[in-house]
This record gives structure tokens, sequence and C-alpha cells, in this order.
């Protein structure tokens, strides 16, 4: 028995039809039932290669034109690129194209692709990479990666860790400068605030308990406690499945 898996491709002129692997089941064991993972991940990787350079080739064709005076780009060259994504590190050839003398421009030539291609890994392999490196060590991430995805090329731990430094560096300069004081008042004002008697901890917690009549049922709990510096100290709690707030 075999089994072909074809890539249709619907365009204005048409439709194009590419095979792209040919599954064979002769013996009914329990091995051969359904898609192993090295054939599922050798589908990933050439459907990957078909669809990105389609979309490439498609997004080149647009923008091959000036958009002010409609008139083609000359072409200077190309030079290799790598696209890193969960389905394979994908290669191809990244055009170079000199500016329309038409307007005026800061360079002679431009790269087209790099609008569209801002950064060298997709952005879902970056989601996948930073939370798993979050949760586990880099080798393990990056031992996972290799086991679970089609990815050619062998992942590096380094790699795994400096994109989770870069996803958190560029999430961090989003949120902006910190913000020292949330007190929106002048310093005049704020100085004639009545001063705190002493240093205050706080410490806060929680975690699930299991019902005593229902073993296998457990409702979230989260306590808190702020300590003086004389001792004394208040306790609170608040259990979330009941919305009832208790206090000592």
């Amino acid at each position: 028995m075999k089994f072909k898996i074809q890539l249709v491709t619907e365009h204005e002129t048409g439709q194009e039809i590419q095979e792209l692997v040919c599954l064979e089941r002769e013996t009914a064991e329990l091995a051969s039932i359904g898609i192993a993972l090295d054939e599922a991940k050798t589908l990933l990787v050439s459907l990957q290669k078909e669809v990105v350079s389609r979309q490439l080739a498609d997004y080149l064709a647009v923008k091959n034109k000036c958009p002010e005076c409609e008139k083609p780009f000359r072409h200077k060259g190309k030079h290799p690129a790598v696209f890193r994504t969960l389905f394979g590190n994908l290669e191809f050839s990244s055009p170079r194209w000199f500016q329309c003398s038409c307007q005026a421009h800061s360079t002679r030539t431009f790269s087209p692709l790099s609008e569209l291609l801002t950064d060298n890994c997709s952005p879902e392999r970056l989601y996948l990479e930073t939370k798993w490196a979050s949760l586990i060590s880099f080798d393990l991430a990056a031992n996972f990666f290799e086991d679970a995805f089609p990815i050619e090329a062998h992942i590096q731990a380094t790699t795994v860790r400096n994109h989770l430094h870069r996803v958190a560096k560029r999430v961090e300069a989003e949120l902006g400068e910190e913000q020292f004081s949330f007190i929106d008042t002048c310093k005049r004002d704020l100085a004639s605030l009545p001063k705190p008697s002493a240093p205050i901890t706080v410490g806060i917690d929680g975690g699930y308990v299991r019902k005593w009549d229902d073993k296998k049922t457990h409702f979230e709990v989260i306590v808190g406690k702020s300590i003086l510096e004389d001792g004394t100290n208040k306790c609170c709690g608040l259990v979330r499945v009941r919305l009832k707030v208790w206090g000592i």
C-alpha cells in the first residue's frame, strides 16, 4: 500500500501539484501503523521548504517594481541566507537590487527580503525556545527540539541560551523606563507625607490543598504575612475557589 502526499498551490492562472513524499506500508505490524516520527519530519521539512520558497518568490515578484515610477529594479547580485524554523533550517538566495534613480536614497542598493525577514529565526521557534529554556536547562531544551521537531542542524545549548536572552532583552525594552514612584505628586508635597514608623517585611505564597471529604479535589490557597521591626505581624489568606477572604 502506498500513500502519496501532495502539495496543491493555487494561482490566479491555475493550480500546481507537487508530490512531497510517498509512504509505503507492506506489513500490518504495530510499528508500521500510522506515520513514523522520521517520516513526519521529512514531510514537514519538504512542506516547509516548498511553502516558504513560494512565499518568497511571490513577495519578490510584488516588490520588483519601484513604487514611485513602477520601473523594475536592476539586480546587482545575491547572497546565501538561512531562515531557521521549527520545521527545518531553510537556505535560500537573498537578492540585492539597485535603488531606483527617480528618488534620492541614502544607499545605492538594498535587500528586498530584509523588510520581510526582520529576523533569521521564526517567531514560533523563538517562542518555544524561550518557553522551554525558562523551564528546563539549555541542554535539555536543545535535546527536546532535536527529538520532537525536524530541525536539520544540531542545536547547541548556547544557541538556545542566546535566543532566550535576546527575547528577554527585547521584551524588557518594550516595557520602557522603570518608574521610580507611583505617587503622582511634587517633591514638596511628597516631603510633607508622614514617614513610616518602621521597616515592614511582606511575604506572600500560595499552594494547592487537598479537600478532606474529596481526596481527588484540590483548591488553591494564597497566604501572606507582614512583619514590623518591633516583631508584630499580621497574616491574611485567600481561598480562590470559594472566593472567601479571611484574616488574622
